[in-house]
């Protein structure tokens, strides 16, 4: 390659890179959380499958692409979040208030799926810790896997 258009590419690197920079701690917890809420939503699915075999079929605990799909969708979001974030916390709100909008926007990330880890945890789960928190968080049983629970003769 020309050593022209090598230089360009690595200014771009540098150029991207310098943006992320500042916001890479907080997408490496922000990912970990979503990638702990996939699994247990995995884990959900397979506790359904054993639970209610007649009313699933054998993809339910698989991990499909469309599964994957959604989880990059969701990441890339989650890192537009965090980005816009820090733009808007460096270039419009730096002297007017004194707020990490970056470490903000995390917080709100990794509450929410901490709640869905919650969520998926707690469904299909006779623990009775499960049980108890059923009470606060929905069950992702039937809104998830499509899986009508009040006309199944199990429950």
């Amino acid at each position: 390659m020309d050593s022209q258009f090598l230089r360009y590419m690595w200014t771009l690197f540098g150029a991207v890179f310098a943006v992320f920079e500042p916001t890479l701690p907080f997408m490496a917890v922000c990912t970990l959380m979503v990638l702990a809420d996939c699994f247990t939503a995995w884990m959900l699915g397979r506790r359904v499958a054993a639970a209610y075999p007649h009313n699933t079929d054998r993809d339910t605990r698989k991990f499909r692409s469309h599964h994957f799909g959604q989880v990059i969708i969701t990441l890339l979001k989650v890192y537009s979040l965090l980005i816009l974030a820090y733009l808007v916390q460096k270039h419009v709100t730096a002297q007017l208030y004194n707020l990490d909008l970056p470490r903000i926007a995390a917080a709100a990330v990794c509450f929410w799926q901490f709640w869905s880890i919650l969520e998926n945890e707690s469904s299909c789960n006779g623990a009775r810790w499960a049980k108890l928190l059923q009470r606060i968080v929905a069950d992702k049983t039937r809104r998830h896997l499509n899986i009508d629970l009040l006309n199944d003769d199990k429950t």
